[in-house]
């Protein structure tokens, strides 16, 4: 609690003016020191349970954000021990799509605070807000939280109030939706890192903890949780993403829980008419919401892998070349219609297959769906724990000795290989981990779609020492389980031949469409290096008939201004197809058309 420094009344933090004597309310700690190397810029905002704000760190100048427990509470030891727990649950958790908390202490007056990374950002409820999200939007999305979830089930941390509000969207490394989970702050720790005799846990049985609109069934009567209350809430926030509401609404917070315990999931269509989701996706969606954490999918990589699978089309027919040469089969009597057709036929069929094996023979083992690694002997499982432990600890030097003493015993293990990886990317020692991972998979293909794996990958392609040989790993190691990052390599960027690579790749897992054609043509239009080969990819964007590509194409003509023309390019080889590309989209895009003889610049001024 604050006081007023007009007349000494107490204030909240979030107050603007005293009430009392209308003074306007100052915070104690804008312009303060925290932590003896934190100081305070400003205030980001205040919630429940603590005020967090803007930093920079007094010695490394970086921004940071310090969340700091609010000064009425720090004498409740309910609060100051949940916020223990919040410190407790970070040090736990180190992944690309948690918020990365740095330090833990006491201000000078006693108050706890949490450090952590700043982001600058939208939170996810402010993106719903928009509407609802296209069906790849969302997936995105989704995948990166249920990712972060896996890291967090596998260290021990379920969230338990998992939610729009506290999840953000950043830019990271181009892309302008990477998921932050944040506030962990009411998580429970499953597996304490230290069995301290007579701790006492934090939460109560009968106690309801959580957000009512995406509180499990199981939350809703008091009964302790697992990892599956988080999937329940997932599939709340996937099912809001797509249908731009949530499945339970009410003012009335009861009835909500209610809901929650009695009423069957609405289907997304009843919810919003004007939104089409493909049932797979939307079965998915409903499984996560079951009733019965027991229906449910028994991990976040289970519902992960659930969309996946929803999202692979059933095996087309066999593509067949529609610009086959014609066959001349001469007649020879009666029998020489029959024959020729006989003949084609079989020669189209002999085709086909050969094309499909093909097809299929690119990347065999790729397309498929990664299973689940095998499961360690018991002996080795105990040892691994231990190094998972020292991981978390940063204790690399005890991990990497047991992992090579192991590695001499099980030369062939691959979760020994597996772990090496690890510590060598915590090593900073990215190319030793690249090459350990490349084994790793080599000798156990169910490591391809390992989140952590992954995380690392998705990290080294921004790197740039590394993000070729992360690519390769990618593209002939891991294939399907890495759609996700190959669609990001293939759709972003300036670098040509990467994105090629990346959009080959996907089309030979069968993902092609994931490619964005119209901006991988605009960048192949730059890139041409003459005319002819600017006007064939001016010819392609025009048969995609999408609109984006127009101010690429428009970019190709030169400005004028009178007698003086600037900027463009050679177009002397396709004036006509490049006015008729523009004028096609134009209409697409609905713009209207110019009246003959309309004036393309206002007169000037005083004549």
């Amino acid at each position: 609690m604050s006081s007023c420094t007009g007349c000494a009344a107490a204030v909240q933090l979030e107050d603007t003016f005293c009430a009392r004597c209308g003074a306007p309310v100052t915070d104690p700690f804008i312009g303060a020191v925290v932590g003896e190397r934190y100081r305070i810029v400003s205030r980001i905002g205040v919630g429940g349970m603590g005020a967090v704000y803007r930093a920079e760190h007094t010695m490394m100048r970086r921004d940071l954000a310090i969340k700091v427990l609010l000064p009425e509470l720090s004498g409740k030891e309910e609060f100051a021990r949940r916020f223990e727990r919040e410190a407790e649950s970070a040090s736990r958790l180190d992944h690309p799509n948690i918020i990365t908390v740095t330090d833990f202490g006491r201000t000078a007056e006693g108050s706890l605070f949490l450090a952590m990374e700043f982001l600058a950002g939208t939170s996810l409820s402010a993106a719903i807000s928009g509407g609802p999200m296209p069906v790849p939007r969302a997936l995105a999305i989704i995948r990166q939280i249920l990712r972060a979830l896996d890291h967090a089930h596998a260290a021990g941390v379920v969230h338990r109030d998992l939610k729009p509000e506290n999840i953000m969207l950043v830019e990271r490394d181009g892309n302008r939706e990477v998921v932050k989970i944040l506030d962990f702050g009411i998580a429970k720790v499953t597996e304490p890192q230290s069995g301290t005799p007579g701790r006492e846990a934090l939460t109560q049985a009968g106690v309801i903890f959580g957000t009512p609109e995406y509180l499990s069934p199981e939350q809703a009567l008091g009964e302790p949780v697992d990892a599956r209350a988080d999937i329940y809430a997932a599939g709340v926030i996937l099912f809001e993403m797509l249908a731009g509401r949530r499945p339970f609404e009410s003012e009335d917070k009861v009835k909500i829980i209610s809901m929650h315990l009695a009423h069957a999931p609405p289907r997304i269509r009843e919810v919003n008419p004007a939104v089409e989701v493909p049932i797979p996706i939307e079965q998915a969606v409903l499984q996560a919401m079951e009733k019965s954490r027991d229906n449910r999918f028994s991990s976040a990589v289970a519902f992960l892998q659930a969309l996946e699978d929803a999202e692979v089309p059933l095996d087309p027919a066999p593509e067949i070349d529609e610009n086959l040469p014609a066959i001349g089969l001469g007649r020879r009597g009666g029998r020489g219609p029959a024959l020729g057709l006989a003949a084609t036929a079989f020669l189209v069929l002999v085709g086909a297959m050969a094309l499909k094996r093909h097809r299929a023979g690119r990347h065999p083992a790729l397309v498929a769906t990664a299973t689940r690694p095998a499961p360690p002997p018991p002996d080795l499982a105990e040892q691994i724990r231990k190094v998972e432990a020292w991981l978390e600890d940063g204790d690399t030097v005890a991990a990497r000795r047991v992992l090579e003493s192991a590695l001499s015993a099980r030369p062939k293990d691959a979760r020994v290989r597996y772990m090496l990886g690890r510590v060598a990317y915590a090593e900073d020692r990215r190319a030793e981990a690249l090459d350990d991972y490349r084994e790793a998979i080599a000798l156990d293909p169910g490591f391809r779609g390992d989140p952590v794996l992954l995380g690392h990958l998705d990290a080294m392609l921004a790197d740039p020492k590394e993000d070729d040989a992360a690519l390769d790993l990618l593209i002939d190691h891991i294939g399907a389980p890495a759609a996700d990052l190959l669609a990001k390599v293939a759709n972003e960027g300036s670098d040509l031949p990467r994105r090629r690579r990346a959009a080959t790749a996907l089309a030979d897992i069968d993902q092609g469409k994931r490619v964005d054609r119209v901006s991988m043509d605009m960048l192949e239009l730059k890139k041409a290096p003459t005319c002819e080969e600017k006007k064939d990819w001016v010819g392609k964007l025009s048969d995609l008939g999408d609109p984006r590509a127009l101010p690429a194409l428009r970019g190709l003509r030169a400005r004028r201004m009178g007698p003086i023309s600037w900027g463009g390019t050679d177009v002397g080889c396709m004036k006509k197809e490049l006015a008729d590309a523009i004028a096609a989209l134009d209409k697409k895009a609905g713009t209207p058309e110019k009246k003959a003889g309309t004036p393309e610049r206002r007169r000037r001024r005083g004549r």
